[in-house]
């Protein structure tokens, strides 16, 4: 028996699930459970939307719609189509689906393929508004008007529980807007940000220093957190100066849209990420601690420097061209951020200069950074073996599909 969820799962990097359950509280959100990949979680729509737009370390928020048990794939194409799809979307618009697996088991005889689970759900929607409306909607895999998700667990009762929900956010929130200019594997906007809440650092306390700063992105994402700046201040301008331009998919979902009151609170969200945006930029000469990046790289220097621009922080952050074994902090304490090359395909004699290198970073640590801290990112867990220092802590979180470790050092 289906039934009408007022719950919404927030995604998030693998490892930052903890970190994010406490974010939303801090939203508002309430009966917060974190699973592996996001946190589940109940919210006036109100909070839900400020989680759009104020999350740092979500990738998307999905608003649960129905849940039913099946036993097989043509149950679960029938339980479709018995969903009434024209309270959810319009004939007219264009529509998405992404079908994903939660907890299954690994020998199984139904559900192999999430393609083809996908295929079923689009011809149960299909065929729903063939059979009520004599024409049928649209798949658009770019920009659609609605998108969905279908989560598919273990059941209970029946071998297999099918939960959709809406897509409420379009791109992905990790998109924040500024990086026009990518680096080789960056790392993700909402890792970084989920990176520097692991390892507590406090702009308030400590300088941050990124030895090799690729696109920029822990430099930008650590400069928001030090203005009070929302991660979408730069989607938010954007819908200020033209409302129509709509960049969250809820902004296409009737149940929202005639919703005056509701509607009212988003502009309030929107008008006070605007007023604290403008206050955030006014702060940066009075602010005492200093945010700075360096990177060997002309095309990283590049890359980051034009990336900083768009995110009109270039009068607040640095960036230098210095080999990381030799820059040395400044007069304030700091945490120093790295993210050296992982060495996924290295040629004959590469393996020796990523020891070195990583090596180097060690043993630069210990003799100059006495009273510092630093946290090396990496992919590549035989490096950390190499860099010589005892850890102070470790933590696992994914870069993409990437199984990384966080290792925290504090030198005395």
């Amino acid at each position: 028996m289906k039934k009408y969820r007022f719950e919404y799962f927030a995604s998030c990097p693998t490892g930052l699930e903890e970190l994010l359950g406490e974010e939303l509280m801090g939203l508002g959100a309430q009966r917060i459970e974190a699973i592996r990949g996001g946190v589940q979680f109940e919210a006036f729509h109100e909070v839900a939307l400020k989680a759009i737009l104020m999350s740092r370390l979500a990738s998307r928020i999905f608003k649960f719609l129905y849940q039913f048990e099946v036993n097989n794939e043509k149950d679960y194409y029938l339980e479709a189509t018995d969903i009434k799809w024209k309270s959810l979307m319009d004939v007219t618009h264009t529509f998405r689906l992404t079908t994903i697996f939660g907890d299954l088991p690994s020998e199984r005889e139904e559900f192999r393929n999430s393609q083809f689970a996908n295929l079923k759900l689009k011809d149960a929607i299909v065929d729903y508004f063939r059979h009520h409306e004599g024409e049928r909607p649209s798949v658009a895999k770019d920009f659609p008007d609605v998108a969905f998700l279908a989560r598919i667990d273990r059941g209970r009762e029946k071998p297999y529980v099918v939960t959709i929900m809406y897509d409420l956010c379009g791109d992905p929130l990790n998109q924040r807007g500024y990086r026009i200019a990518k680096t080789e594997a960056p790392v993700k906007e909402n890792v970084a940000a989920g990176i520097l809440k692991l390892v507590k650092w406090d702009p308030q306390t400590e300088d941050l220093i990124d030895g090799m700063c690729g696109s920029g992105t822990f430099l930008i994402e650590g400069a928001l957190m030090a203005l009070g700046i929302a991660p979408s201040y730069l989607k938010v301008e954007r819908h200020l100066k033209n409302p129509d331009y709509k960049q969250w998919t809820f902004l296409n979902y009737p149940w929202l849209t005639k919703d005056e009151f509701l509607m009212e609170n988003f502009k309030n969200i929107l008008n006070e990420i605007s007023q604290k945006t403008a206050e955030g930029f006014k702060k940066i000469p009075s602010l005492k601690g200093k945010i700075s990046g360096n990177d060997l790289s002309d095309y990283a220097y590049d890359s980051s420097t034009e990336n900083i621009r768009k995110a009109k922080l270039e009068s607040f952050i640095s960036v230098s061209q210095i080999d990381a074994r030799v820059l040395n902090p400044g007069q304030n304490k700091c945490l120093f951020i790295c993210n050296p090359p992982y060495g996924e395909r290295l040629e004959h004699g590469e393996e020796e200069k990523l020891k070195a290198l990583y090596k180097g970073l060690g043993d630069h640590w210990k003799h100059n950074y006495k009273g510092h801290r630093a946290a090396l990112f990496t992919g590549n867990l035989e490096m950390l073996k190499v860099v010589g220092l005892k850890t102070t802590k470790r933590h696992i979180i994914f870069n993409g599909d990437i199984e990384c470790r966080v290792a925290e050092y504090s030198m005395y």
